[in-house]
């Protein structure tokens, strides 16, 4: 290990150094380990070969992240036996948004409506959470 961070040089050396010490070196396993400062989430649960999961991706997902919802509560993505929504009423169809908190169910989108309603039912669930776009 010293060789190859002599090699690198000192400087380079001692910022990898300080990336593994913080932490900050663990990269995340996922896109989907996004935090934020609200701790709000939106935890999408899908299965495979959900078709309305895959009109979702192509109409919402790419872009989700850079929109003011999607830095207010990141999303996540999970399957129906995740632990993470065990305790949540029954998921009866793919996609569900639910909006969490520390566990707790703030509210859920059932399905996905289209691209025209999805962010019209999204945006009074995270009002209530405290999300006000533009203040």
């Amino acid at each position: 290990m010293q060789l190859k961070l002599l090699r690198l040089g000192w400087g380079h050396a001692a910022f990898l150094a300080a990336l593994l010490l913080t932490g900050l070196g663990a990269v995340a396993a996922s896109r989907d380990e996004v935090r934020s400062s609200s701790g709000i989430r939106l935890i999408m649960v899908e299965e495979p070969g959900c078709r309305f999961c895959r009109q979702w991706d192509a109409e919402i997902g790419g872009g989700y992240r850079k929109t003011s919802e999607g830095r207010f509560a990141p999303l996540k993505r999970v399957r129906r036996e995740d632990p993470e929504v065990k305790g949540l009423a029954p998921i009866v169809y793919t996609p569900t948004f639910v909006v969490m908190r520390s566990g707790e169910e703030l509210g859920r989108i059932t399905g996905y409506p289209g691209a025209d309603y999805f962010y019209e039912e999204l945006r009074p669930i995270l009002a209530a959470a405290g999300f006000f776009p533009g203040l």
